[in-house]
């Protein structure tokens, strides 16, 4: 027979994965913040003309659209897949109601319990992901862009 402990470890190593993950995302988010501060401050500093600073908003903005543009449909995509996921959870759950004999019965239980902590680890690690790749590119577009601040390091 298998202790309490046993039964629940798997839920507790989902949870602190995802915390880890959310974690991570936090601290990425803060210094993402910290930088955008930096790089802005560097940028207001600079003496240069309302035509040249114009000129380098424009050039910024043709730019950042696009990716923007990249980060929402990437976002849409991963809300379509949590829609399908949590259908066919919802198809699980239901099929888990129908049971044919009590052994049936918990296996489905178990069935659903098990999809849907993976349904909840794939959404956390497919956000922290997109986070990153979000946060990672605006990095890449504000060095491409008039550099880093100064004193930032690149990550």
């Amino acid at each position: 027979m298998t202790t309490t402990e046993e039964k629940t470890k798997p839920v507790t190593d989902l949870f602190e994965q995802a915390m880890k993950s959310y974690e991570q995302a936090l601290k990425t988010g803060v210094k993402m913040q910290e930088e955008s501060m930096k790089y802005f401050s560097n940028l207001l500093s600079q003496n240069s003309s309302p035509q040249e600073w114009q000129k380098q908003m424009k050039s910024m903005t043709d730019g950042f659209i696009p990716q923007t543009q990249k980060t929402v449909d990437e976002g849409l995509k991963l809300i379509e897949q949590t829609n399908r996921t949590g259908v066919e959870l919802l198809k699980k759950v239901v099929a888990a109601g129908q049971p044919a004999s009590l052994h049936d019965a918990q296996a489905k239980c178990l069935g659903v319990w098990e999809a849907s902590l993976d349904a909840m680890r794939d959404t956390a690690v497919a956000m922290t992901q997109a986070s990153n790749k979000t946060i990672e590119s605006w990095f890449a577009y504000a060095w491409k862009h008039g550099g880093p601040a100064p004193g930032a390091a690149k990550a």
